[in-house]
């Protein structure tokens, strides 16, 4: 598949140069600006988010000593023969209480045979 991204600037041959009169009542073309083209393939590009998928908090830089990483979550879905997964943005307290939820009733289900 050819790649339609590409980079063009307006050149010298479309504006008329900086010495060169223009006639009476015309303004001069804007400076040179980019052009910039890309496929539809870009509107469908997952964009990070900044925010916790549990609790809505936004996600900031960390600061801590390591105690407030934040986590990631998956989203498992299977339709047929199809299955997918979502990957998702977690704060740190929400990956936290997720994992050992998860953990306290893994082992629930272990003592119960």
């Amino acid at each position: 598949m050819r790649d339609l991204r590409a980079n063009t600037s307006l050149g010298q041959a479309e504006s008329p140069a900086a010495d060169e009169e223009l006639p009476e009542g015309q303004e001069a073309p804007p400076a040179a600006s980019e052009l910039f083209v890309i496929s539809h393939e870009a509107l469908f590009e997952e964009a990070p988010s900044s925010r916790c998928d549990a609790c809505g908090e936004a996600l900031g830089e960390t600061e801590g000593a390591g105690y407030d990483v934040p986590g990631r979550g998956v989203y498992l879905s299977a339709r047929g023969d199809e299955t997918r997964l979502e990957s998702v943005p977690l704060c740190a307290s929400c990956a936290s209480a997720i994992g050992m939820t998860a953990l306290a009733r893994w082992e629930i289900e272990e003592e119960e045979g």
